[in-house]
C-alpha cells in the first residue's frame, strides 16, 4: 500500500507539472500513465472513471486522479494523487507571480502565454482522439465513449 501511494504520488505529481492548461487537458497524461505505464487501469476502466467525474461538480483531472488513487491504494493513495496533481501546478502559480506581473506586457511572455495556450489545446487535441479512437476503429460503440467524446469537444 505505501508503495502504491509512493507510485501515486510521483506519477500525479509529474503530470501536475508538465500538463498544460490543467483539467481536460491532463486526462491524454492520467490516460496514458494510468492505462499504458503502470497498468493501475484498463481503457474501459479509464473511460468508467472518467464518466463518473463528470456526475460530480469541479475538476474532471482532480475528481480522476482521486478515483484512480482511491482504486489503487485506497484512502491514502486518493489523497496522494489529489495532492500530488496540484501541488505543482500551485507552486509554480506562486513563483511566477511575480515574473508574470512584473513582465506582462514584454512580447516575449505573451509569445510563452500563446505557446502554452497552444500546448493546452494540443493535449486536449489527444484526450479526445483517445477517447473516441475505439468509435473510429469500426468497433462496438460505446455510450460512454461517445459521451465522453461529445463532453470533450462541447468543453473546447
Amino acid at each position: 500500500m505505501i508503495e502504491a501511494t509512493w507510485q501515486i504520488l510521483l506519477s500525479f505529481g509529474r503530470i501536475g507539472l508538465f500538463a498544460l492548461g490543467g483539467g481536460n487537458a491532463m486526462l491524454k497524461l492520467i490516460q496514458e500513465e494510468c492505462v499504458e505505464n503502470r497498468g493501475w487501469l484498463t481503457a474501459a476502466e479509464f473511460s468508467e472513471l472518467l464518466g463518473v467525474t463528470y456526475i460530480f461538480p469541479g475538476l474532471t483531472a482532480v475528481k480522476l486522479s482521486a478515483l484512480i488513487g482511491l482504486k489503487v491504494a485506497g484512502v491514502p493513495g486518493m489523497l496522494a494523487g489529489v495532492i500530488a496533481l496540484n501541488l505543482p501546478g500551485l507552486v509554480m502559480a506562486v513563483a511566477l507571480y511575480g515574473v508574470i506581473t512584473r513582465y506582462q506586457d514584454a512580447a516575449w511572455l505573451r509569445k510563452v502565454l500563446l505557446g502554452m495556450q497552444y500546448g493546452a489545446l494540443a493535449l486536449l487535441g489527444a484526450a479526445l482522439w483517445a477517447l473516441a479512437r475505439p468509435l473510429a476503429s469500426g468497433g462496438a460503440l460505446s455510450w460512454t465513449a461517445a459521451g465522453l467524446a461529445v463532453a470533450l469537444f462541447v468543453s473546447v
